[in-house]
């Protein structure tokens, strides 16, 4: 989830400092974003379905806090 949040839009970027392979690789296997290049430069973006699901988990907790 802080993956997921942490993306600035559907480009390509770095992944936050401390997120694991194995995080990574998780969110790819549900589909939420797709992963390039290898080790130290290893990028990610968001899939349509990774963009959908945050926008909606942004709204989720925004309802929280009203």
């Amino acid at each position: 989830m802080v993956l997921l949040h942490s993306a600035a839009g559907a480009e390509w970027q770095s992944p936050p400092k401390g997120t694991s392979l194995k995080t990574l690789s998780d969110a790819e296997e549900q589909g939420f974003i797709l992963i390039r290049g290898e080790f130290q430069k290893r990028q990610f973006r968001l899939t349509e379905m990774g963009s959908e699901y945050v926008a909606r988990d942004k709204r989720r907790l925004e309802a929280r806090r009203l």
